[in-house]
């Protein structure tokens, strides 16, 4: 099949989305993404034998256009345009449409050109949307009350032929809420791939960077809704008893939340080491370079409550000790496997004790992380996308 992947951010980075590109094209489909323009790429180029295709848009439009999308059109109208462009020359099998905001554009292709639809559920958009910083500003609370993306996602969720979802409970969860045919949704985990998450893949400079360090590692998107103040608010407690305790945190920062500024409330700025986005490539190293790793999320929304996140399978393979909130779902696998210690939502004092829990009994959680089976692993994961898609070609043909 001849796939177009639509992806409303930039690529690369994004680890999910390039995963299931190289899977498929490993299976014989030829995968193109279109995605929005950096400074410093390329209008159109092959990456990894993907065909990339980019269209340049404005910071305005790609950050706040896009959360008007249900109240003012012309989001939709300038994808639909950009994509029509692309879709005429190459006659495409099948659009994928990562995350559900251009839902809507997917479904105008397949009507238009009669290709299959895939609509490719990241997060439980609908729920996640709602708790999000800047919906919860005086506008983004007036935006939220006339954007129902419920309504939005039960409808084009509906009118796909394939729904992915990347967690089981995330999938029951749709087929009950919005009577989806259970035959057309799957569940895909965002699991890391053994090329690069395995103890061989180290750079031995960046673990000599922080050999003199208690490092307290978190990596991904560094905003409200990680629960990363949880540990920031711990660390002085923790350095009374391990003063060479730093926590590290690595990522993109979303505005307005601001780790720094809680940093220097509590007087430990010069202990929380922001390094910023790192290529997936060398998270391995700087997992192994810590001593803990952490996700302490706020456990008040239904995603959050039914995925594991892609980081805690990360940090298990590598064999390091986990800190999550109670989190449902993150918080059985990690204590039901002895890979780590729950602790609740926004408790400080409690971070800090486990923190200091496994700093004394370090080899606790070790062998159990030794034991992480193929079925986290990507390559058996994407199996289930792999049939789904060879499904769908047959129906085409």
């Amino acid at each position: 099949m001849k796939i177009l992947m639509v992806l409303n951010s930039h690529f690369p980075p994004d680890s999910r989305v390039e995963k299931e590109a190289i899977s498929l094209l490993e299976e014989g489909h030829e995968v193109h993404i279109i995605c929005y323009l950096k400074h410093d790429q390329k209008n159109k180029e092959k990456f990894q034998s993907i065909t990339i295709h980019r269209i340049n848009c404005s910071d305005f439009f790609i950050n706040k256009l896009s959360a008007l999308a249900l109240i003012y059109p012309y989001y939709f109208k300038k994808w639909k345009k950009e994509i029509e462009k692309i879709f005429i020359r190459h006659q495409f099998d099948a659009i994928h449409v990562h995350d559900l905001p251009l839902s809507k554009v997917g479904y105008y292709f397949k009507k238009k050109f009669g290709c299959k639809l895939i609509c490719d559920q990241h997060e439980f958009y609908s729920d996640w949307i709602k708790r999000t910083a800047h919906m919860n500003t005086l506008t983004g609370k007036l935006v939220s009350k006339f954007s129902n993306w419920g309504k939005y996602e039960k409808k084009y969720l509906s009118l796909a032929n394939l729904v992915i979802t990347v967690a089981e409970p995330l999938r029951i969860n749709y087929i009950k809420k919005y009577k989806l045919d259970a035959d057309k949704i799957i569940t895909v985990p965002n699991t890391p791939t053994r090329k690069i998450y395995n103890l061989n893949n180290i750079n031995n400079e960046i673990i000599e960077r922080y050999k003199n360090d208690f490092i307290i590692f978190y990596a991904g998107g560094i905003d409200i809704l990680r629960g990363i103040d949880t540990a920031i608010i711990a660390l002085k407690s923790i350095q009374k008893e391990i003063p060479n305790a730093k926590i590290l945190l690595c990522g993109r920062i979303v505005h307005p939340y601001d780790p720094i500024k809680t940093a220097k409330k509590y007087g430990v700025e010069s202990s929380v080491i922001f390094n910023g986005w790192i290529n997936e490539e060398e998270l391995p190293s700087y997992i192994a370079a810590s001593n803990v790793c952490f996700f302490t999320p706020p456990a008040n929304r239904e995603e959050i409550n039914n995925t594991i996140a892609t980081k805690i399978y990360q940090f298990a393979i590598m064999q390091k000790p986990i800190i999550v909130s109670d989190a449902k779902l993150m918080k059985e696998f990690v204590v039901n496997n002895n890979l780590g210690i729950s602790v609740k939502t926004g408790d400080n004092l409690g971070f800090a004790n486990a923190v200091l829990n496994i700093a004394k009994n370090k080899n606790l959680f070790q062998k159990s992380s030794s034991n992480i089976g193929e079925e986290f692993f990507w390559e058996r994961t994407v199996n289930e996308l792999i049939t789904s898609y060879s499904l769908l070609n047959s129906k085409q043909q």
